[in-house]
């Protein structure tokens, strides 16, 4: 009897260390499970908060419709009014369109109005400080029914040609919007555009529309981004930017693969005929453009006036609507049904007289 209680007190002992020794494994494992846990926690947050910092969220420095009143846009950008006065003409004669090609119904505006110059002209743009910056530049053909008709570049911060030999219509023809989009970096105070520098004076920079031999230059709208550049609205989801190079194809196959693009609508446009306009309509002062122009600018003011000297055409062709002159009129246009009216009567008379 003594050997089976010792037996049995031996086993219950053996049993109650057991279970502790597994209790305490237990604990063990849920320690080691929650400092695991806590640890792959840390990891996310990490992770979360260097991939917010690495990527600035992107921001309206400045965004102006020109020639029209302030519109925010579908992608939630507040456009200004037009802060220009006396410089251009601010056009809307793109509200004769029936519609805007290639853009949303709600942001058909921002291509309907413009502002245009026989002259270079441009903008003043605020920076905010270094990092990445995409300008978005909005643009619509809204008069001229062929290519080579208006053509102009674009210069940045009076250094940079940001956009070369715009031909509008060559680039989606006529009442349809196209966007240039333009990526560059300041750091230290200098802008940095695909290899060439300038400096960021005050804190301003300058986007000039430089005037060519063929019309006038232009601008529909335009907005200064700065952050993640990755997150730039485009036309269709598309770089709509990017310009086909001439080797590439010409204007028609151009034109057929915006065609092709999703969301394309059919061009349907109301066409108005204009009368010309005598010189004295755009007769604007531009002295007041030429303060502290570039050579670049100056150049090109120097090449315009040699080239619109050459006989190209006999008649100038110009941008927006055109009144015509109620002084073109002349006393002697008025008087002439009054002279014929006498030189019918005399012979008349002469054979009364006869008579």
């Amino acid at each position: 009897m003594r050997r089976k209680l010792q037996g049995t007190r031996t086993t219950k002992t053996t049993a109650n260390m057991c279970n502790v020794a597994w209790k305490k494994g237990s604990f063990a494992d849920h320690l080691l499970a929650s400092w695991l846990c806590l640890f792959l926690a840390a990891l996310v947050l990490i992770s979360c908060s260097t991939c917010t910092f690495a990527a600035d969220p992107l921001k309206v420095i400045y965004a102006v419709n020109a020639g029209g009143e302030e519109h925010t846009d579908r992608n939630g950008i507040q456009y200004d009014a037009d802060p220009l006065k006396g410089i251009g003409i601010a056009s809307d004669y793109g509200k004769h369109l029936l519609m805007i090609g290639r853009v949303q119904e709600q942001d058909e505006v921002l291509y309907r109005t413009e502002r245009y110059h026989t002259t270079t002209f441009g903008y003043d743009l605020p920076s905010d400080g270094d990092g990445d910056y995409a300008l978005i530049m909005k643009f619509c053909e809204v008069y001229f029914d062929a290519p080579q008709k208006k053509v102009f570049d674009v210069l940045l911060n009076r250094k940079h040609t940001v956009v070369r030999q715009l031909d509008i219509y060559d680039q989606v023809g006529r009442g349809s919007a196209h966007d240039e989009i333009v990526y560059f970096k300041i750091n230290n105070g200098r802008l940095n555009y695909e290899g060439e520098v300038s400096d960021v004076r005050n804190g301003r920079l300058r986007l000039d529309f430089i005037k060519g031999a063929l019309d006038n230059p232009k601008i529909n709208a335009f907005a200064l981004l700065k952050g993640d550049v990755s997150q730039v609205p485009r036309l269709h989801g598309t770089e709509a930017s990017e310009r086909m190079k001439p080797e590439l194809g010409n204007s028609n196959s151009k034109q057929i693969v915006d065609q092709k693009q999703p969301g394309h609508q059919p061009e349907r446009v109301v066409r108005a005929q204009r009368d010309d306009v005598d010189e004295d309509d755009e007769d604007l002062d531009d002295e007041e453009f030429g303060e502290e122009l570039p050579d670049q600018l100056r150049d090109s003011g120097e090449h315009n006036d040699n080239s619109q000297s050459q006989p190209t055409d006999s008649k100038k062709s110009y941008s927006g609507p055109r009144q015509p002159n109620p002084y073109s009129m002349d006393d002697s246009s008025i008087l002439l049904p009054v002279f014929i009216a006498i030189g019918a009567f005399i012979p008349l008379l002469f054979c009364l007289c006869k008579l």
